[in-house]
Formats: C-alpha cells, structure tokens, sequence
C-alpha cells in the first residue's frame, strides 16, 4: 500500500467527525436561539409592593403585636387601597373590626381612620342597640334612621359607609358609656352636621343595604 492509499482513510474519518461535530454545534446553536427567543419574549415580572398580612385571626379591640404581623411582597395590582407596608408602625395600635387570617391590613383597619377624600369627614354615630352595632362590619352600607319620641321615624342619611366599629365592651374608645356604642361613618360634612343635629334629638339605628 502506498503512503498516499494510507492517507485516504485517515483524512476521510477526519472529515466525518469534522461533519459530526459541526452538526452537534448546529444544532446547540439552534436551540440556544430558540431559548433565548423565548426568554426575549417573556413579559418583565410586574411590580411589586411589600404589605402587612395577620398571622393569625384578629379580633376587633386587640392591640397588635410582631407576632400578629407579617410581610409579602405582592403585586401592586393586587394591592388593596391605603394597604399598610410598615409593620413596625403598625405594632401597639389596635384593630377597628375583626381581621381574618393572612388578611392584608389597611389604615381602615387600625386606629381612628381618616377620611378617604376631599369633601368627605369621619363622623361618630351613636346607636341606641349595641346589638345592631354587632351586626355591622368595615365597608358596609347603611341607611341611618331616626326615631323620635313624637312623629314618625324618618331616614336622616343615605348609604353612608361605615368606617369604625366598636371595640369589645371590656375596652375600646369606641365602644360606648352606657348611651350606646360609636360608630364611624363617612359621609360629606352637612350629612355629618345633619347627624349630629338628629342624635341630639332622637335614637339612631341603621339598615344594612
């Protein structure tokens, strides 16, 4: 055999595994395309916003802890309005109303809340049935109703939301001195002046809408 027969096998199998390989990148290169396509078409995560949760169920009057408290990071989407995010200030207030378990806490469910915009005030409405206040809960609507000792009883607000409970009878700024417990409403300013003005001259009680 000559030196040039014997050189023909060797450079063909050079050539096949030359061809093996080339095909071998082609196609990680193929797929590597592929992966970075899909990664390039993903949408970015949202935004996110870290809230205040309960641990544990709540109940109305408690004055929380850091072990009542936890963090989350959520998506701000899902982000309830005046949501809490600092659970350090959140410690030694109370709670308005019950509170379920992993809830997000808002600045509605800890201590005498605020007016959620211009025009509007949170105002005390004494009723004259603790047992009415127990039925109520935060973000209800209700018609408050008048009885007077003569005359008929009279609608004095329409679908005012309420925005403060009484706390447990044994605490509570809230929850009354023996002429029936408090509960804050948010209404616009003459409602508010129109219900003092009744509460003076009668017994107040609502309706749930």
């Amino acid at each position: 055999m000559t030196r040039t027969s014997a050189k023909r096998p060797f450079l063909h199998d050079l050539g096949r595994a030359l061809s093996w390989h080339r095909r071998k990148i082609a196609v990680i290169a193929a797929v590597a395309a592929v992966l970075t396509g899909i990664s390039a078409a993903r949408s970015p995560a949202p935004p996110t916003l870290s809230v205040v949760r309960a641990v544990r169920q709540l109940s109305a009057g408690q004055v929380l802890s850091a072990g009542d408290l936890r963090t989350e990071a959520l998506p701000r989407s899902a982000v309830p309005a005046q949501a809490l995010t600092d659970p350090d200030a959140v410690v030694g207030s109370a709670v308005n109303a019950p509170i379920a378990a992993d809830q997000v806490l808002t600045e509605l469910d800890l201590g005498v809340p605020r007016a959620s915009g211009p025009g509007l005030v949170v105002a005390p409405l004494r009723l004259a049935d603790a047992r009415v206040a127990g039925l109520l809960r935060v973000g209800d609507r209700v018609d408050v109703i008048a009885a007077r000792d003569s005359g008929p009883s009279a609608v004095v607000a329409h679908s005012v939301l309420v925005v403060g409970l009484p706390a447990p009878a044994d605490g509570g700024a809230l929850a009354g001195d023996g002429s029936g417990p408090l509960v804050l409403v948010e209404v616009d300013l003459a409602t508010a002046t129109r219900l003092d003005d009744t509460g003076g001259s009668g017994r107040l009680t609502v309706v749930l809408r």
